[in-house]
C-alpha cells in the first residue's frame, strides 16, 4: 500500500495527521500522568514510614519498598524512529497492536482508580485516627 496523490491518499494523510495529534495528546497527558504517581508514592512512602515503631519494622518498611521501587518503570520504552516502518501494509497489524496495548492499559488504569479509592478512604480512617487521639 502507498500513498497517493488522488483524494483517497489526500483522506489517508488527514487521518494519520488527526491520528499524530491524538497520539502527541495521549504522550503529554501519560507522562504529566506518570510525574504525578512518582509524586504521590514519594509522598505516601513518606507517611508509610511513621508506621515504623522500632528499627526492624522500619528495616522491613524500607526493605519492601525497595523491591516495589524496583519493579516500577523508570522510563517508557520507545522505539527509536530508525526502526519504525513506513510500510502501509503493515499498518493494520500495527493498529492491532496499539489497541491490545491500549485495551491493557485502560485496565490497568481502572486498578489503578481503585487502589488510589481504597488509599483515600484509609486516609480518611487514619486522619480521623490521629484527631481522635489528640482529643
Amino acid at each position: 500500500m502507498s500513498f497517493d496523490t488522488g483524494s483517497q491518499g489526500d483522506r489517508v494523510q488527514k487521518m494519520l495527521d488527526e491520528f499524530n495529534e491524538s497520539w502527541l495528546k495521549y504522550w503529554a497527558i501519560y507522562v504529566e500522568l506518570q510525574n504525578q504517581l512518582y509524586d504521590t508514592a514519594r509522598a505516601a512512602r513518606e507517611v508509610s514510614w511513621l508506621a515504623a515503631t522500632d528499627e526492624i519494622k522500619l528495616s522491613q518498611i524500607n526493605r519492601t519498598q525497595r523491591e516495589l521501587y524496583a519493579t516500577m518503570p523508570r522510563r517508557v520504552d520507545y522505539m527509536p524512529l530508525g526502526g519504525v516502518s513506513r510500510d502501509l501494509d503493515s499498518a493494520p497489524d500495527k493498529l492491532r497492536e496499539l489497541e491490545t496495548a491500549l485495551t491493557t492499559e485502560k485496565a490497568k488504569c481502572t486498578r489503578l482508580m481503585a487502589a488510589v479509592d481504597q488509599l483515600l478512604e484509609q486516609i480518611g480512617r487514619t486522619r480521623k485516627e490521629l484527631q481522635a487521639t489528640k482529643t
